[in-house]
Order: C-alpha cells, then structure tokens, then sequence
C-alpha cells in the first residue's frame, strides 16, 4: 500500500443496498457483484467503503497503522460488541491476542483435540447405531457437537448452553444498519446476553478452566480483572455460531457434491485440505471492518483519511483472480494460497486453531464411519447481517460397512 497520487481514482458507486433481504438471502450473489465493480467500491446508501478482492485485501490487512481496527461502520456502543481484541491495534491488541492464545492453543489445544476426538467419535456412532439416519447436520451433528465440547472445556453450566447460539446471532446481527429486522434478532438475543454476562464473572469459573487461566493472569499482573473477563466474553462471542455455522456448512457442500466425498474417502490425507476448502467455500463470517486513520490507495483506488470500512471476507472466498473456478467445492485444491475465512494478518481470529480442531475431528469421525452423504430436504440459509451460515440441512448418512 502506497499514500495516495494522482493516478489513484475515486472508487465505483454502488448504488444498491447490501443490507436488503434479497441481498441477505443470497450475499454469495451480491457481494460478488460488488465485488466485480472494483477492489475498492464505494456503498453510497450507507456512506461506507467496501474492500472487495482477495489481493487488497490482504494488502489492507497487513496495514494497521493507515486501516485501523478501532472503529467501523454501524459501530455504536452495543452491550453485544467485545470491547477487546476487535477494536483494538497494538500495543493494547498484542497483549489481549497473546492472552487469548495462551488459552486457546499450546498444551491446551492437546487436551482439546483428546477430548474433541472422544466426543465426535461417541456422537457418530449414536447416530447411526441403528443404521442409515436422516438428520438435520445443524443441529443434530455441529450443534449437538460444539455446544458440548467447547462449553465444557470452558467450564460452562450445562443448563443454559443453547443460549450462547442466540447470544453469537446477536453480536453477529448487531453489526449492521438499523432495522426492524436487527430489532427481531436483538431482542431475540436479550437473554442470551444476561446468561453470557452472569458467566463471565471470575466466581463462576470452574478450576483449570479457559476463564479460570485468563483469571490467573490478573493475579500474575498481566491483566486487568475487566480485561479478562471482556476476553472471556469475546470468546463466548465468536466460539459457537460461527463454528457451528461453519461445520454445518461443510457436510452441505459434500451433501451437494458427492464425487468430493468420494474423493476424500479415497484420499484421506485430503481431510485438512478439505475443511479449508470448506470454509473458504462457505465463510463463516460476510464481513470485517476497519476505519482509514490516513488516506490510502488499494488496487489503484483511493480510500479517503476517516472513511468507515467493510473488508468483504466473502466475496474474496470467490474472487476468480485468487481461485480457479470459485464456485466449486473441490477437496483437492491448492489452498497453498489461503483464504480470508478467518481474517489475516495480526487480526486472525484468536479461536482459529480451536475451530478448525473442531471441525476436523468432526470430520474425521464422519470419514471413517459414513459411505455416503446425501441431501434429504432442502436446506435453508440463515438470514443475517455479517454470519453466513445454514439453520437447517437435511443429510441421510449411509454407515459404511
């Protein structure tokens, strides 16, 4: 990235609304129009610039220091929004990703993936103890599965679990325009976010927990008591809906694409492949954002100093300059070249290692124990602003011999 000159244009109006129910409906379509309008395209309804191919947006990821963090559109003050980790450039983004990540990753991403592995194993073998079943992939495999092993391993209630669902649709619902439809979805969530706030308290932590380590670094004067307890929250923010999304995702794209499940059977070693695939074909999340301390040129088009962002994760899952074919779901692509289903740069998502652990234990249990996977039903997408996702798909699984 380079400060602006007189070669740099005025980004491409788009004069359209991405936040309308048609373009909720079918943001793969949408934001691959806007997408294909420029690198940098201007969204005149919500005053907003948006980031929309693979390069640039690397390119502006990797720039902090002119694309901040520390605000973006439809931002207000929200008791939904993490006040951390998000919102943050370093120093103080530093000291909040490293306390995140001594949690999520190291010695506890070993027991993690023992006690993952257990669980998925014991899932699939319940569901097809009686033979082939029909289930909604949802919430019989990635619900059932991610609201029991994560929560337990953060020391959460049993009772209450199914709330966290509703708290992730809203935080990823309240990023976005005013409406009555982000009323519905708010209101919808309101107990969720008492349930989140009353667990997040150092009290409630159970010992050798993930809350209970991140209240340790206050007493070792790394963080703050506060500090912590926002961390806890942002992880109780972005570790389920997506996740569950997520790997919901995944077995409509081997439901869809038989021949890539044959594949992969015939190809194990292609199950990391394959999850990476998965998620760059159906990104959890539609969109980040940041905001332009200074003025910046991406792709040739300028962004002005002060301009509100929205780095468009989705769209460059499918931009044809960084992926042959896009609209393709192959298990055997170069994903050599990553995608941006997780973020980039400094502001990758914290909980990666623990949802990709997830999804590929999941995976991996399914591979070994199901012939085939068939859509039984249609499936619907879950309409939201910045979550993509399914809230229903219809599976029959067909147990190997």
């Amino acid at each position: 990235m380079t400060t602006a000159t007189p070669t740099a244009i005025d980004a491409p109006v788009y004069e359209g609304d991405p936040f309308s129910m048609e373009a909720l409906r079918d943001p793969h379509k949408f934001d691959g129009e806007v997408r294909e309008l420029g690198p940098v395209v201007y969204i005149k309804k919500y005053d907003y610039y948006a980031i929309t191919q693979f390069t640039e947006l690397q390119k502006a990821l990797r720039d902090w220091r002119r694309l901040s963090s520390a605000d973006r559109p439809f931002y207000e003050d929200n008791p939904y929004r993490p006040k951390v980790l998000v919102l943050e450039d370093p120093p103080t983004h530093t000291i909040s990703k490293n306390a995140v990540m001594s949690v999520l990753a190291g010695d506890n991403l070993v027991k993690f993936e023992e006690y993952f592995t257990a669980e998925a194993e014991k899932l699939v073998d319940e569901l097809l103890a009686d033979g082939p079943i029909e289930i909604d992939a949802f919430n019989d495999l990635a619900v059932r599965y991610v609201l029991k092993v994560f929560p337990d391993m953060l020391g959460l209630p049993e009772e209450g679990r199914e709330l966290l669902l509703k708290f992730g649709d809203g935080v990823f619902n309240v990023f976005g325009p005013e409406s009555e439809f982000q009323d519905q979805k708010l209101a919808r969530a309101a107990e969720a976010q008492q349930w989140v706030e009353d667990n997040t308290w150092r009290t409630q932590q159970k010992e050798g927990s993930v809350g209970a380590q991140l209240y340790a670094m206050v007493d070792e004067g790394k963080l703050e008591e506060e500090h912590a307890r926002q961390l806890l929250k942002s992880i109780f923010a972005a570790g389920f809906d997506t996740t569950t999304a997520s790997i919901a995702s995944m077995f409509r794209a081997f439901a869809d694409n038989p021949d890539q499940w044959e594949l992969l059977k015939e190809n194990p070693d292609l199950l990391e492949n394959a999850w990476e695939e998965a998620i760059r074909y159906y990104p959890a999340s539609r969109y980040g954002g940041r905001v332009a301390k200074k003025e910046a040129v991406l792709g040739g088009v300028r962004i002005p100093e002060g301009s509100e962002i929205l780095t468009m994760w989705l769209g460059a899952g499918r931009d044809p300059r960084q992926f042959e074919d896009p609209d393709s779901f192959r298990v055997d692509r170069d994903m050599s070249k990553g995608h941006l289903s997780f973020g980039f740069g400094i502001h990758t998502c914290a909980g990666n290692l623990v949802a990709r652990l997830e999804a590929r234990v999941l995976l991996r249990a399914v591979l070994e124990r199901v012939e085939r996977i068939e859509l039984a039903g249609e499936p619907r997408q879950a309409v939201n602003y910045q979550a993509f996702g399914h809230e229903y798909v219809p599976v029959r699984l067909i147990p190997r011999d």
